[in-house]
């Protein structure tokens, strides 16, 4: 440009002062002409890739100028249009050089002071930069702490923290990125900081989730002791309740003994009566055990009853009772219903006050199908455990109808049992043939469970025999008996050891009796047995070598008792002793019979039918109560239970 501009200024020198007016521009005009292009090039926009529209901006500049002048001093001439369109030109290729050298990031305009000003973006532009402020994968805004962080992989893509570690995690070796595909390892994933990331300021939320963490598992342990010292408190009370009961039937006894050497009733001194009784009140010890004369026990080997009363309870119309179970120390029976109007919907229990002559006191709704099976705690009295066969184990409390916990299985549950040997702990029988135990302290799944090889078939009772050390047979364990087959699991400090029984099916019920340790198998007739059976066992201890605490348990047959052809129900029978008898216990078997409509009370000894009790009803339960020291066999049937008083 400063060549163009020599040339011209030579030829005005040498050309005639005239001509040099009329063919250029004075020295004041061309001065004009060029501060009117500095103004212009202060205000024209300075884009690139747009040299064309620079040029003709230019262009127009020249003409407005040329005009002006033209106006005072007549046209310019050829060689001034000619210099300016080549300044145009040269001005272009400068500005594509630099197009060319590399876009820039940001387009720029001169602004009056000759700084640079940020031009206004394209609305796509601001969209895209938009959608890169959240996670591609989750499509939230990222923070710049705790788990959703942003981070990048070696590709270079952004994403959250915990968004990018999970889909890493799930692809495992084969995991690429989500946006374009390349192989990525959680390796790859590392922290990115970006200056212009919009990042929410989580540090205060995440500081206050943690402290709410903190503050529930705090909550946690303090419930979890609280639980703890509630169990402890629960199990002193028990055991207070239990000395005070042994106590009891400790006066009773020596008050009998002092009557059996009488003769005749009379009061006896004790003889050693030392500080243990001469501290009690006066009268205590003076108590007499009076028997109704219409009950004759155990004369010549023979236990026969002589009379009975009976009462009737009604439960439902519908015929939807099941089993029952009772606690002596509440004196409260409860029976399983399931309720069919629009007050007892589903699966429940009712419970019946024995003290208050036999009377319905309350229902608890527990399950939504039949409850199969119910046993309250051994010690803590108002705990009733229930199973059904929705799959569930609810622990109840009876005070409260409330269930307090609940267990699922895998299987619809057929019997229950507590562990008389650990008061945390109780088992569960399935349809399937397993044998779950549950312990109270760790809620949730099961802490063992033992099946019997090639066997499907349901657990249809389950009893637990407590260790007993001076006792003709020792061992504490679980008798569980399936359709077919009956094992004891004997209890061990590593475990239970199983021990096949050699008894046949099909079983229908299982019943222990606690004082002579003797248990009793119900079975319905069969191809190879035509008639039902119950027979009476007591269980067998074999030491293996000089270990006493290893061996083998079996068990032999006192009697079996044939009781008709005809069973249909899977009903229930039970293996009691006789009231009144204290020194050699008499038992007796107690079954419904189908055919003569009847419950028959069989001898173990003899085997003889002592008395049959009539019950048009088919029975599906039958349980020893007592009351206040009256004994009752209670009978369930679907509709109604019914009450037989020893007299």
């Amino acid at each position: 440009m400063a060549s163009d501009f020599d040339e011209f200024a030579a030829r005005l020198t040498a050309a005639d002062p005239e001509e040099v007016q009329v063919a250029g521009p004075s020295l004041e005009q061309r001065n004009q002409r060029a501060s009117v292009i500095v103004v212009q090039t202060a205000s024209t926009e300075n884009r690139i890739g747009s040299v064309e529209s620079d040029v003709t901006n230019e262009i127009h500049t020249d003409q407005d100028s040329r005009q002006s002048l033209a106006e005072s001093n007549g046209p310019l001439s050829p060689i001034l249009i000619t210099s300016r369109r080549r300044r145009a030109r040269d001005e272009g290729n400068e500005e594509e050089e630099m197009e060319d050298a590399g876009p820039p990031s940001r387009k720029a305009k001169s602004d009056a002071e000759g700084g640079f000003l940020l031009e206004k973006k394209d609305k796509s532009i601001v969209d895209d930069e938009e959608d890169g402020q959240v996670c591609p994968v989750c499509f939230d805004v990222w923070s710049n702490s705790g788990s959703h962080r942003v981070v990048s992989l070696k590709c270079g893509h952004l994403f959250g923290q915990a968004c990018i570690e999970r889909w890493v995690h799930s692809g495992g070796k084969g995991a690429r990125c989500p946006q374009c595909n390349e192989s990525a390892q959680k390796k790859d994933i590392r922290p990115i900081y970006v200056r212009n990331l919009k990042a929410i300021d989580t540090t205060e939320r995440d500081r206050a989730l943690a402290a709410l963490e903190h503050e529930k598992e705090n909550r946690r342990r303090l419930e979890l002791e609280y639980h703890k010292l509630q169990i402890q408190m629960t199990a002193k009370e028990q055991d207070i309740l239990r000395l005070q009961h042994e106590l009891q039937q400790c006066r009773a006894a020596l008050s009998g003994a002092c009557l059996a050497a009488s003769g005749q009733g009379a009061e006896l001194p004790l003889a050693g009566a030392g500080p243990l009784f001469g501290s009690q009140p006066p009268g205590i010890l003076g108590r007499r055990l009076v028997l109704d004369s219409t009950l004759e026990l155990c004369k010549e080997g023979q236990c026969r009853v002589m009379s009975y009363s009976e009462h009737t309870l009604e439960l439902c119309k519908e015929g939807q009772c099941r089993v029952m179970s009772y606690s002596e120390h509440l004196t409260l029976l409860v029976v399983s219903y399931a309720g069919t109007n629009s007050h007892l919907t589903g699966t429940g229990v009712k419970k019946v006050n024995a003290l208050g002559g036999f009377r319905t006191v309350g229902y608890i709704a527990v399950h939504r199908k039949p409850i199969r099976d119910m046993a309250f705690h051994l010690e803590q009295n108002d705990l009733l455990l229930t199973v059904s066969l929705d799959k569930t184990a609810k622990l109840v409390n009876v005070h409260s109808d409330i269930a307090v916990t609940s267990y699922s299985c895998d299987a619809p549950l057929w019997s229950c049992a507590w562990n008389a040997d650990n008061k945390y702990q109780f088992f569960v029988g399935t349809g399937t043939g397993k044998v779950l135990l549950y312990d109270t302290r760790k809620p949730g799944d099961a802490v063992d469970c033992w099946s019997e090889p090639n066997s499907m078939s349901p657990v249809t009772g389950l009893a637990y025999l407590p260790f007993s050390p001076v006792t003709t047979f020792p061992r504490g364990g679980l008798f569980v008996q399936r359709l077919q087959s009956c094992v004891f699991h004997e209890s061990r400090t590593d475990g239970f050891v199983a021990h096949p029984l050699p008894l046949d099916g099909s079983f229908t019920s299982l019943c222990v009796e606690p004082e002579t340790r003797h248990f009793l198998a119900s079975s319905r007739p069969n191809n190879a047995h035509p008639q039902a059976r119950h027979t009476v066992c007591a269980p067998s201890w074999t030491v293996l070598g000089s270990d006493s605490s290893n061996g083998v348990c079996s068990s032999h047959a006192i009697t079996t008792i044939q009781a008709g052809t005809q069973q249909k129900l899977l009903s229930r029978s039970c293996l009691l002793t006789a009231p009144g008898s204290t020194e050699s216990k008499q038992l007796i078997v107690a079954a419904h019979q189908e055919a003569a409509q009847c419950i028959s009370l069989w001898d173990v000894n003899s085997s003889a039918v002592l008395q049959k009790l009539p019950c048009s009803d088919p029975v599906l339960d039958l349980l020893p109560i007592r009351v206040n020291g009256v004994h009752f066999v209670a009978a369930l049937s679907e509709k109604n239970a019914r009450f037989y008083k020893w007299t």
